[in-house]
């Protein structure tokens, strides 16, 4: 345990260091490493959110009265929000944490999608 963790926490450290605070708005800019793991997140979470989207209640009920290609442009949208919202709630320590154990990337794709699947849908159908 104590070898993990003398391995984590300059892990966690040196890609905590990377991340930069924009002096204009206080929002938070990664680096191209950063970045790279965000875009790997959002196509994860675009993924699940594909497969989780027909299961979701919210979905069932807007999607009734659509065409199946009306249906597939909200799916697209959809999953491109749930994949937008997605990439704004992850930290660094997340990122480490999935980068090194699957089983905990699994865990963050599901807990992204489940946190952000139903207000999604519910944007894309009011629209």
């Amino acid at each position: 345990m104590k070898k993990l963790l003398a391995v984590l926490a300059p892990l966690v450290f040196a890609l905590t260091a990377c991340v930069t605070v924009d002096g204009t708005t206080g929002s938070t800019t990664a680096n191209t490493g950063n970045s790279l793991a965000m875009m790997a997140v959002k196509v994860g979470v675009q993924a699940k959110c594909v497969t989780e989207i027909n299961n979701n209640t919210y979905w069932k009920t807007g999607s009734k009265l659509l065409t199946e290609s009306k249906k597939q442009e909200l799916e697209t949208e959809v999953c491109s929000c749930v994949g937008e919202k997605a990439t704004t709630s992850v930290t660094a320590t997340d990122l480490v944490v999935a980068a090194m154990d699957k089983t905990s990337q699994a865990t963050l794709v599901n807990k992204l999608v489940t946190t952000t699947l139903n207000a999604c849908v519910v944007e894309v159908l009011k629209n």
